[in-house]
């Protein structure tokens, strides 16, 4: 580039390196403010020659050098900040600290890569882009759905917006290599369910479709390449496919998109190599979604006619799967996470498919079928509220925004079919918005619940509020939900709930929700019941 047109003040140079550039080990231009500082904003000094001393890890070396370049110039930080991500080291102690946590929380439900492939990745880091990628996911996804933040903060959302940026940066080294892994697929994979935490739905769905195409690339589900692999690795890859499978078809309802993956003609096969109880819920809720069929979605999307027979077998088939029902408790060796995933995706399957009847106009108030009455959102309250007593607020918050989504879609179903559909004495009525209030308290209560959704069910509580003026334990229905106190482990008691004081009223319960909203003009009941739905 010719600059011959501009006149530049001579400036000062020296040989010497100024003490940044030394302590990082750049090349420095020797200028008064060199170019490397300049670019940091660091300030720019030159120091006598000191003694050498052992190398340090470069992940501390901006940080240390603005600390003494600040101590220097007399200036203090008053404030009690914590550091950015970027200022913490990250060696190969501090992804190995998210181990345990991978362990519990993220590998029973996405039961692909195993604590010693991630191990393995860890170590390969320094030579190997693609495990570098793989470790920043894996931190992404332990982080966003334990809420644990590294540094100690409350705000576990920015270091998973952080580890997903490292993620992007450390993959343009492996963005041309055509050589597909099991491993870069749960790259994708993590980021996906990473970005459903930040409720970045539309990215969400980037990576899920892009896990998806590395699939296809991989040939899983062609028994020709699939014969070839050992029954562990293959068995691993056949977890692989539905996993994708499972996350597609949820988008697919809760987005309303296209679908990509058609189901494998099998369920995978036994891997010993992994525990069996971890092998166990992924079949069952492999089985749940596989029930999200071609013809569950073209009726989901309203391309085909929904008709009472098929809304009332699907009903039957989703109530045949054994997850959920009282003889399933204690004889399939799963943890109150699996459960709880298996128990509200069940339930809200089910819903929908109420959802798809009432849209057409198929309930009736008196039908015989569970299937096709108005009420049924009502009897599935009292079920959901036995969940939330059976397990505790750590089972069910553990799986991020896709379960927070489906019990609100849920709560806010049961809260229209309250305010439409009435009850047929005042004790009936009190213990459906009692259960109500019980789900809304319990959702609160969730550290990272979305503030729209929360809007919205703060005012269906308002028009609780305006029909039924009386308090639930006046007309002597079950407790409410703001007056559930929870034991020191983090367990509610098994259905032993302190009953509200007699006198408490519904603006009261308002007020320990925090719940103040104005209220919604009045329109036909039947309009609101079909707006919620």
């Amino acid at each position: 580039m010719d600059n011959t047109s501009f006149s530049l003040p001579p400036t000062r140079r020296t040989n010497q390196a100024c003490d940044a550039c030394k302590l990082r080990k750049v090349k420095c231009n020797g200028q008064a403010k060199c170019q490397q500082c300049s670019h940091l904003n660091l300030r720019c000094v030159y120091s006598a020659p000191k003694p050498r001393t052992k190398t340090l890890k470069r992940g501390k070396l901006i940080a240390q050098y603005k600390e003494t370049t600040n101590g220097r110039a007399g200036t203090s930080d008053s404030s009690t900040a914590l550091p950015s991500p970027s200022m913490i080291t990250h060696d190969a102690a501090f992804f190995t600290s998210f181990l345990d946590d991978y362990d519990v929380s993220v590998y029973p439900v996405n039961p692909i890569m195993t604590v010693d492939d991630v191990l393995a990745s860890i170590r390969e880091m320094d030579q190997s882009a693609e495990a570098k990628t793989f470790v920043y996911a894996y931190t992404a996804i332990t982080i966003a759905l334990t809420n644990k933040s590294p540094d100690g903060s409350t705000d576990s959302q920015s270091q998973v917006r952080f580890w997903l940026e490292e993620l992007i940066k450390a993959r343009a080294a492996i963005a041309f290599d055509e050589k597909m892994s099991v491993r870069r697929v749960m790259i994708s994979q993590f980021a996906h369910i990473s970005l459903m935490c930040l409720t970045n739905m539309d990215m969400s769905f980037y990576y899920v479709r892009e896990s998806i195409t590395m699939i296809q690339m991989l040939r899983i589900g062609h028994p020709e390449v699939m014969e070839k692999l050992n029954s562990s690795e293959r068995a691993r890859r056949q977890r692989l496919y539905w996993e994708v499978f499972i996350h597609e078809r949820y988008l697919a309802i809760s987005n309303y998109r296209p679908v990509v993956l058609p189901p494998l003609p099998d369920l995978p096969e036994f891997d010993p190599s992994i525990p069996p109880g971890v092998h166990e819920g992924f079949l069952q809720i492999i089985r749940l979604f596989r029930l999200i069929d071609e013809g569950f979605l073209a009726n989901w999307f309203g391309t085909t006619t929904v008709t009472r027979e098929w809304i009332d077998s699907k009903h039957k088939e989703i109530d045949e799967e054994p997850v959920g029902n009282e003889a399933h408790f204690g004889v399939t060796p799963l943890t109150d996470m699996q459960q709880a995933d298996l128990i509200v995706t069940k339930h809200w399957m089910r819903m929908l498919v109420w959802q798809m009847a009432m849209s057409k106009c198929l309930l009736s108030s008196n039908s015989s079928k569970e299937s096709l009455s108005l009420s049924f959102p009502v009897r599935l309250s009292i079920q959901l509220r036995a969940l939330m007593t059976r397990f505790s607020r750590q089972a069910i918050e553990i799986h991020g925004s896709g379960i927070q989504q489906k019990l609100f879609e849920l709560t806010d179903t049961i809260a229209n079919v309250i305010i439409t559909v009435p009850a047929t004495t005042v004790q009936e009525t009190a213990g459906r918005v009692d259960d109500f209030t019980f789900l809304i308290g319990f959702l609160f209560s969730l550290p990272s619940f979305d503030p729209v959704q929360k809007d919205i069910l703060q005012n269906k509580l308002e028009q609780l509020q305006s029909l039924f003026p009386y308090s639930a334990s006046e007309a002597g229905a079950s407790p409410a939900a703001s007056d559930v106190t929870y034991t020191s482990s983090g367990k509610p008691p098994h259905h032993d709930l302190p009953s509200p004081p007699s006198r408490v009223v519904w603006h009261e319960m308002a007020k320990k929700l925090s719940m103040a909203q104005p209220r919604e003009t009045h329109r036909s009941d039947l309009a609101r019941l079909v707006e919620g739905v």
